[in-house]
């Protein structure tokens, strides 16, 4: 809820300075791969990440007339102390599933939102698993690339055959 609040907080003065200003304003939402899928040992994380998920869309929708990008962010693991901590405590089968997707360092991760942030994306994934789960699972999404929108519906289109 504190996404979402925050948001609430700060959103009327987005929009008032976006009007006055003509130029867009952002908002980063930062998820995780496991708002895309769920993932075997974190039920509550993956909730929460996911309702980030129709948090962002929702408001995309709503704010997009007022020159006002969302952007949703899915980092894979990031090296992190607390993902150090975390990883003592996990199941032994989410340590295998989060393995085969490797890490990110805290960075990189921040360098691809902020990519993501000036170039006014929908979704930023943050490695090639995270590319495949955005295509995978873009559903209704808002798409603001044509090039993405394209390759989602030929591969969904090959997926149908």
């Amino acid at each position: 809820m504190g996404t979402f609040h925050l948001i609430k907080a700060a959103l009327p003065a987005m929009m008032q300075r976006a009007k006055e200003s003509g130029l867009p304003a952002s908002i980063a939402i930062m998820s995780s791969q496991a708002g895309q899928v769920g993932i075997y040992g974190y039920t509550a994380y993956s909730a929460s990440k996911f309702g980030l998920r129709g948090l962002a869309e929702a408001l995309q929708h709503e704010v997009v007339a007022d020159s006002i990008d969302i952007t949703l962010i899915f980092p894979p693991d990031t090296k992190t102390p607390g993902l150090a901590e975390e990883r003592k405590r996990r199941p032994d089968v989410t340590n295998t599933i989060a393995a085969s997707s490797g890490g990110m360092n805290a960075d990189d991760v921040a360098q691809k939102a902020l990519h993501g942030l000036k170039s006014a994306r929908f979704v930023v994934p943050c490695n090639s698993e995270g590319t495949m789960l955005s295509i995978a699972t873009a559903g209704l999404s808002p798409q603001r690339s044509y090039l993405m929108a394209f390759v989602e519906n030929v591969i969904k289109m090959r997926i149908k055959r």
